[in-house]
């Protein structure tokens, strides 16, 4: 068994890019399965996604800055030659947070019924919650793997597995519901949020099963590293303790926050407005802003989540070459604007018509959407900054930002939400009171980059996405007026859209052209 060939950095966010891709088409066809199907809709994605959002609360405070912490002391320790200690950080983490996970499945599980009624206020959700509580334990184990395989800068294998995971809960969600609709007569709204979570269960066991599969088949190659180790040094296990705890408590914290401002809005819309609007309406425009809004927000960031995956391990062993660090960072902004900036116009100008056409069954929240959209570009501004900042050692920068964020989420989510008779208003409200949360912390954390590091970063990479962005919707907005004049809105939109995309692509090729893959010619 020879040394291994690590994946490069382009390779890296390749990988987890093409990854992305499949699960956020197999995510997008589970959720338009789900809200659009009869006895789902709105209403169910309030049950489901407040269960969920339960679940990422505890998960959260157990195993979020696992992956990352791991990854970066996995990359330092090959870096420096010391794949014997490499391999007692994964054994130790692996341990530790098994451990947690199981305290954390059991909390989920005991407390269900509090937690759905005293604390969400949608009694609905007991079931979703209960569903879920064993991902707690099989999430933490799986960040440890991918932490792991991150570090050995081997993302490959945790692209796979991202996609196992999602294919496995797409397809179990789908035909646990056909199925129960068949087998069991009474199967209401309640049932299939808590199926649809129970498949995020079954998901996390696919993705866990090929983990540790590869981990085995892998192990020949680790123990060739150990046995050829290039240096005597020696880790004890309260040194990677402290390590770990060192990187993972600020992620943690910085994730956790993150998850109470999602949690704002599932403890404060409902039981702000149910006695305005009415308990099932209340939740229903709950189910509008986290189900299909946060679904589509979030699918541009998983792409930008790819980039973030591949930097930290990169800039780990880049070893303190300011050069490297400088380029990789740039490389990561100018990838995180291309991709952010055209869907956040997308949605902003065309916020109705895709609504409509996903989710035909249920398409209110196009302003909802539109607000919530422009949060992608300050999001994927702080994801990169954070992971730069939590790399080169200023990890309490993020808490201190997130925190100042969700504070005036939480201020003005309940100074707007329940003011339904304003435009600023409701679920509105809540949706520009996430933006501002966003744009604060994203200004924070870029302006302390700035004054931590040395690193120049080009604005450029922000304003030429920027504008390429909106000539593509300038166009698009052009031709979809004129072909959308006593026409179906559907086919004119994609009239509209593809040579919009095509500008866009050629702008961005014309001003900053990007290389994931270089072709050596011979002289």
């Amino acid at each position: 068994m020879g040394k291994r060939v690590k994946e490069t950095f382009s390779q890296s966010i390749f990988a987890l890019m093409m990854s992305q891709v499949v699960v956020k088409i197999l995510g997008l066809f589970y959720k338009l399965y789900l809200t659009n199907r009869d006895g789902f809709g709105d209403e169910g994605n309030a049950i489901a996604n407040g269960g969920f959002q339960i679940f990422a609360l505890v998960l959260s405070i157990i195993a979020i800055g696992i992956p990352t912490a791991i990854s970066k002391l996995i990359a330092e320790a090959i870096g420096r030659g010391n794949y014997k200690g490499a391999h007692k950080i994964f054994r130790v983490a692996l341990i530790i947070f098994a451990t947690l996970g199981i305290l954390g499945s059991f909390f989920l599980f005991y407390f269900a019924d509090l937690l759905a009624n005293s604390y969400l206020h949608i009694p609905e959700t007991r079931l979703s919650i209960i569903a879920l509580s064993p991902s707690v334990f099989l999430v933490s184990i799986i960040s440890v793997f991918k932490g792991y395989f991150s570090g050995r800068e081997t993302i490959k294998m945790t692209a796979k597995a991202q996609s196992v995971d999602q294919l496995t809960k797409t397809i179990s969600t789908v035909l646990m519901i056909e199925l129960s609709t068949v087998l069991i007569k009474n199967t209401n709204t309640e049932m299939m949020a808590a199926i649809s979570n129970l498949a995020t269960t079954l998901g996390n066991i696919a993705e866990f099963t090929l983990l540790y599969k590869s981990y085995k088949n892998t192990l020949p190659e680790i123990n060739y590293e150990i046995n050829n180790n290039k240096t005597n040094e020696e880790i004890g296990i309260k040194n990677i303790i402290k390590k770990i705890l060192i990187i993972s408590i600020p992620l943690s914290l910085t994730a956790l926050i993150t998850t109470i401002s999602k949690n704002i809005d599932s403890t404060t819309i409902v039981n702000d407005l149910k006695d305005i609007i009415g308990y099932e309406e209340a939740k229903k425009q709950y189910g509008i802003i986290s189900g299909k809004v946060d679904a589509l927000v979030n699918f541009p960031l998983s792409f930008n989540m790819a980039i973030v995956t591949a930097l930290l391990p990169a800039i780990a062993s880049a070893n303190g070459e300011l050069k490297s660090k400088e380029k990789r960072i740039n490389q990561s902004f100018m990838l995180g604007m291309i991709i952010a900036m055209p869907v956040t116009c997308l949605f902003f100008f065309f916020s109705d018509e895709i609504l409509k056409i996903l989710f035909p069954n249920a398409s209110n929240g196009g302003n909802i959407l539109a607000i919530s959209s422009l949060s992608i570009i300050f999001i994927t501004i702080e994801q990169i900054t954070n992971i730069i900042l939590n790399g080169v050692g200023k990890n309490i920068v993020p808490i201190k930002a997130i925190a100042l964020g969700v504070m005036a989420k939480a201020i003005l989510n309940r100074l707007l939400v329940p003011r339904v008779d304003l435009i600023i208003g409701g679920t509105i409200g809540a949706s520009i009171a996430t933006l501002i949360c966003h744009v604060i912390g994203s200004f924070y954390t870029f302006i302390e980059l700035i004054k931590y590091t040395k690193i120049k970063i080009s604005i450029l990479n922000i304003v030429k996405p920027l504008i390429a962005s909106l000539i593509m919707i300038a166009i698009s907005k052009i031709i979809y007026n004129v072909f959308n004049i006593g026409g179906d809105y559907r086919i004119s939109f994609i009239v509209a859209l593809l040579p919009g995309i095509l500008i866009y692509l050629l702008f961005v090729n014309k001003m900053m052209p990007i290389r994931l893959f270089r072709i050596k010619r011979k002289k």
